[in-house]
């Protein structure tokens, strides 16, 4: 089973996550792919407040590359929080100017975490495992000012569909309400 949630921020996607892969584990060791690099204290507390959530028998993999060659142990379901993290990870450490990413980079940068989410959800498959997958919805809102911007929502928005498209379920958060459109 491939599950997507998205939806804004502060919504409760890494929350409903967080319970269907406790659901879907059914007290076997579910695998949490962390994608947020701690770039400042606030990100730091953002990040402990994860971690202190989840329960201690997952084990954690803090990656946002390589994704399809993580190891499994005994892992039947992976959860992976959060795509919008492993895109603009990728998106910074590939940047030639450090105010700036072409759209040649931006493309490829885009087609990278693609590859990367089709490795992971190949892996489950051949591991048996469940995976859940954590997005942010950013496309509902004002066209972003900057070009970083608007290549960052641009590439997340086709990443976002290529999720969905691998996902046998898909769920939008809403005002912390799970709404399921697939």
């Amino acid at each position: 089973m491939r599950i997507l949630v998205t939806g804004g921020a502060r919504s409760g996607k890494s929350t409903y996550a967080e319970q269907l892969a406790q659901q879907r584990s059914q007290g076997a060791a579910v695998l949490y792919i962390a994608t947020a690099a701690a770039t400042d204290a606030e990100m730091e507390e953002r990040i402990k407040l994860h971690r202190e959530r989840r329960p201690q028998s997952w084990r954690t993999v803090e990656s946002y590359k390589a994704l399809g060659s993580i190891e499994f142990a005994a892992e039947r379901v992976v959860l992976l929080d959060c795509v919008g993290f492993l895109l603009n990870n990728n998106f910074f450490e590939h940047m030639t100017d450090s105010e700036d990413i072409s759209k040649e980079e931006a493309d490829a940068v885009e087609e990278y975490v693609k590859q990367q989410l089709s490795d992971l959800a190949k892996c489950c498959e051949t591991e048996g495992a469940d995976l859940i997958i954590v997005t942010n919805e950013v496309g509902s809102g004002l066209v972003p000012a900057t070009k970083l911007s608007r290549l960052y929502r641009d590439a997340l928005g086709r990443i976002n569909c290529h999720a969905a498209a691998l996902s046998d379920k898909v769920f939008a958060m809403v005002c912390g309400i799970a709404v399921e459109i697939k």
